[in-house]
């Protein structure tokens, strides 16, 4: 068995992958750097306390670095202490070039969520292997509904601005115009949760109606059980095994899920028989019209999404996928 630091750098995102290796019998400890008045000296203070008292087997580090010149001074604290360090490139393929790449080329081993870039990665000299998010049941599952949150379809997402990298946001932009979009401008009963839906700045917004601000995460398995149908957008739209991590959170809430199309869902799951996908504006509405009227359909869908999840998309499946790797390299 292994001691894991985990340094978590996307905390509104991504939590709970460490329970999965706790599962497995692993003792972990998870740090999250938080984006409010991110400090990467502090980062390196607590880096070199957390190695000193922990003394973990492997740092497991993942999330966004919006300055990769902090990356030298973290591998020197890890490197110093002569522990291995493994990353996760959660942003992979469209972070590839810009953030990724440079990581990979000073860390002992990388994992990415875009298979096709396994070998790109490999041609740089890079250990990589493929680590696609999941859900964790400890906390992805279906709870009491709340009439607060009561609504006929959710949405929990951000709208992000596509000006800030368009080619970043632009199969985003897509979802938004074929599955967000349409919903709102029919008028049904939709409640969305996230940031910016009302930014002036944004290419499109969301009526006022429609606007629920921002969710406390541990409210997230309430609004999905409180739903007949929870929406997901895509960022990307070229990978085979890249989805957004809301789609495997959401099945595993066991919530109905709609989602504009992308390669990885029809890669990971059976369109009609763990979830539904859409590839245009006239589809989602045929789609929600449909499951709105038809519960029983829609209940069984989720409850085979949900099974399906729990049987091969867990945080603890994915752990020993990550450990099978590591045995090779501590």
């Amino acid at each position: 068995m292994y001691k894991i630091l985990f340094i978590n750098l996307n905390p509104r995102s991504l939590k709970y992958i460490h329970l999965g290796f706790s599962d497995l019998g692993h003792k972990t400890l998870e740090y999250v750097n938080e984006y409010e008045n991110r400090d990467y000296s502090l980062l390196d203070k607590k880096l070199n306390n957390l190695l000193h008292s922990f003394k973990p087997d492997i740092v497991f580090s993942y999330g966004w670095w919006e300055n990769l010149e902090n990356i030298d001074s973290f591998y020197q604290t890890i490197n110093k202490h002569g522990i291995p360090h493994a990353y996760w490139a959660t942003d992979d393929p469209p972070c590839f070039y810009n953030m990724s790449l440079p990581i990979g080329r000073k860390t002992d081993l990388l994992f990415t969520t875009a298979v096709e870039y396994i070998d790109k990665y490999r041609e740089e000299g890079i250990n990589a292997y493929l680590l696609p998010f999941a859900c964790c049941p400890h906390y992805h599952k279906t709870v009491e509904p709340c009439i607060e949150l009561s609504h006929d379809i959710v949405l929990l997402a951000h709208n992000y601005n596509v000006a800030w990298d368009p080619t970043y946001f632009y199969y985003r932009l897509n979802g938004i115009n074929n599955i967000v979009r349409p919903i709102a401008e029919n008028h049904f009963d939709l409640k969305a949760w996230g940031l910016w839906w009302r930014a002036e700045d944004r290419i499109y917004n969301l009526p006022e109606k429609n606007y629920g601000l921002t969710l406390p995460y541990e409210k997230i398995p309430q609004a999905y059980s409180s739903c007949k149908i929870a929406l997901g957008l895509q960022t990307v739209g070229n990978s085979i095994s890249m989805l957004s991590s809301r789609t495997f959170e959401i099945l595993g809430c066991g919530a109905f899920h709609l989602s504009q199309y992308s390669p990885a869902l029809e890669m990971f799951f059976k369109k009609g028989i763990h979830m539904e996908w859409s590839k245009s504006p006239d589809e989602t509405l045929e789609i929600v019209r449909f499951y709105l009227s038809r519960e029983n359909t829609r209940k069984k869908i989720a409850r085979q999404g949900q099974e399906e999840v729990y049987s091969r998309h867990t945080y603890t499946n994915r752990a020993a996928s990550v450990i099978d790797v590591l045995k090779h390299y501590i």
